[in-house]
């Protein structure tokens, strides 16, 4: 190179590792980019074993169509594939893979050993492939299909090991992809190790069968199906009841002709026939397939492929709201005559029930069906009327953690002679010297319920109730990696928690706030809730498993409370550190001066 010449051309080994940066980013990428090469290849049998959370080995068996000697040897060649071969061909995509980067780029940072043989070969090849090495082929006897062999990711570019997280996060990244994988193909045997330990091994069956199998949801109960098509758009899948809604988006799969993507505009479709009917900051769950003419569709948008452009984006959209919104009014959820019009005047419904003289009452915001008894029309309750006829929310053990709950400082007789009121189910009312004080019962009994958590020695620790009879919950493998990292954490809560090899979890004790026969379901949205958070400080975790029990366990907005409820938690929540906001940032009361009310009134 001349003094005038700074311009270059890289090495292929050093391009190859540049380009590979946009293929496989962590070991999940190697797992999406081998499992979608079976698929295409036609496998009805996908087996998948990870060591070190995909960082010493990733094994990925099929019994698909195989290679010949030669298509082995080109495999691992940059841009050479078997599925397009003009430009025309990319317009019509329908497969899952097409750029012929993935396993160029996985031996540009990997070892990598492939064996394969197609079944009218009588013999099969084997492909080495090492950095600083020949590519080697040998023949050998193999049974039909294709065995990768993914060892020592990364240890050619020690940066981009350097920052891989945590074995549990990794894992918890390939487990997710796994789930999604399987779920967007029911039809093919799908079995994931890790190590030795069996994560799951799902047959093929019908979708609600492969959800059961893969997210541990009973679908008969909790699902309904969906379907709907218009103008060369079909969708068909399972959304579930508002009664499995959950706190982050971890349930929620688009499949776009058998590819999993990501669509937030679609999501939002979702939603949006979930209006009013959801609590804010609960997400539906669902598994959705769009099928539509691969020509009408762009997935040549980012070399991972999850991000899909649409020909008539608001055709989709509004084929995906109106199927939901179908399936929301044959399951029940909303009635039929509601359509598309806004829900938020009549949370309560009355619909049609067995008999042309009765009906039953559903309430919109939960799904669940009520009692013939119609809510009070009064706007305010007291205290002792709610009471007597409700009954306590609260269990036994839930009442001895109040009992100890700041007892330093004991409420004068002249706070417990103030009157409260609740108002609407949801704010409890009483007065100060300077106002009316108007709290957010939910707020703030999850401020409550989040430092009681907090508290760690002796008499202020929280209560925990051990089971006559252990609960077993059966968990996805991603809720169980989820469940290892934060072990410790569920244990300073109150849990005891043995987690088995076969993907169980036996339940010994739970905190004493948790009604009994309610252990499975709390310890499933938990983890629910916990996922898509990412890695957290050691110091943080107990913060944030903390902030989400309080919010999936404190009382609900619409609870009606006795009031001696009120009035303990006002007391608890002023004996708090910080008592004007909930764990989440949400103001737990507000105070209307008197001021104020004098001003209104003249």
């Amino acid at each position: 190179m001349n003094n005038d010449q700074r311009i270059a051309i890289l090495p292929d080994v050093l391009a190859n590792q540049i380009a590979a940066g946009e293929v496989v980013q962590r070991p999940e990428s190697v797992v999406k980019e081998l499992v979608e090469n079976a698929i295409d290849a036609g496998a009805s049998h996908i087996t998948v074993v990870v060591r070190n959370a995909g960082k010493q080995l990733i094994h990925v068996i099929d019994n698909g169509s195989g290679m010949s000697r030669a298509d082995l040897e080109l495999s691992i060649v940059r841009h050479a594939t078997s599925k397009i071969v003009t430009a025309a061909d990319l317009h019509a995509i329908r497969t899952l893979g097409f750029r012929g980067e993935a396993l160029a780029s996985i031996a540009a940072v990997a070892d990598v050993e492939i064996r394969t043989r197609r079944p009218e070969d009588a013999t099969g090849w084997t492909l080495i492939s090492r950095s600083g090495s020949d590519v080697a082929i040998a023949p050998s006897a193999l049974d039909p299909g294709t065995q990768i062999l993914v060892r020592n990711l990364f240890y050619t570019v020690p940066a981009r090991r350097k920052f891989l997280k945590t074995d549990l996060t990794e894992f918890r990244h390939i487990s997710e992809t796994m789930q999604r994988l399987a779920l967007s193909r029911p039809d093919v045997r799908c079995t994931f190790y890790d190590g030795s330990s069996l994560v799951f091994d799902v047959r093929p069956g019908t979708l609600a069968e492969r959800i059961a199998g893969v997210l541990a949801i009973d679908a008969r109960s909790t699902l309904m199906e969906v379907h709907g098509e218009e103008g060369g758009v079909r969708i068909s899948g399972m959304v579930g009841r508002p009664s499995i809604a959950r706190q982050s988006r971890s349930g929620q799969y688009f499949f776009l002709n058998g590819r999993p993507i990501v669509s937030r505009q679609l999501a939002h479709a979702v939603v949006t026939a979930f209006e009013h009917v959801l609590e804010p900051g609960h997400h539906p769950v669902f598994v959705l397939e769009i099928t539509v003419d691969p020509e009408r569709v762009d997935v040549n948008v980012h070399p991972q492929k999850h991000e899909v452009k649409f020909d008539d984006e608001r055709l989709v959209y509004l084929v995906v709201q109106q199927a939901i919104m179908k399936a929301l009014q044959d399951g029940l959820v909303v009635p039929r005559d509601v359509g598309m019009a806004p829900l938020a005047a009549m949370p309560l419904q009355s619909l049609p029930g067995g008999a042309p003289s009765q009906s039953m009452v559903v309430n919109r915001f939960t799904g669940e069906i009520l009692s013939e008894q119609r809510p009070s029309t009064a706007g305010w309750q007291s205290g002792s009327a709610a009471w007597s006829s409700s009954g306590s929310r609260f269990t036994g053990p839930a009442r001895q953690n109040y009992a100890q709950l700041f007892t330093e400082q004991p409420p004068s007789e002249e706070t417990l002679a103030l009157p409260v009121l609740q108002a609407d189910s949801r704010y409890i009312i009483t007065s100060r010297h300077d106002g009316l004080l108007v709290v957010d019962q939910q707020a703030a009994h999850e401020r409550v319920l989040y430092e009681r958590l907090l508290r760690k020695e002796g008499a202020d620790a929280a209560v925990s109730q051990a089971l006559l009879f252990a609960a077993t919950a059966q968990l996805s493998g991603a809720h169980r990696a989820l469940l290892r990292e934060y072990l410790d954490e569920f244990s300073a809560l109150g849990f005891r928690l043995e987690i088995n090899d076969d993907g169980t979890v036996r339940v010994l004790a739970v905190p004493g706030d948790i009604h009994p026969g309610m252990e499975e379901s709390v310890l499933a949205d938990l983890l629910h809730e916990m996922e898509g958070v990412g890695r957290l400080p050691a110091e943080r975790k107990r913060e944030h498993l903390a902030a989400v029990y309080a919010t999936r366990q404190a009382v609900r907005r619409g609870t009606t409370l006795g009031a001696d409820e009120q009035q303990a938690l006002i007391r608890d929540l002023f004996s708090c550190a910080v008592p004007h906001v909930s764990p989440v940032g949400r103001p737990t009361y507000v105070i209307i001066s008197f001021d104020e009310l004098h001003h209104r009134f003249t």
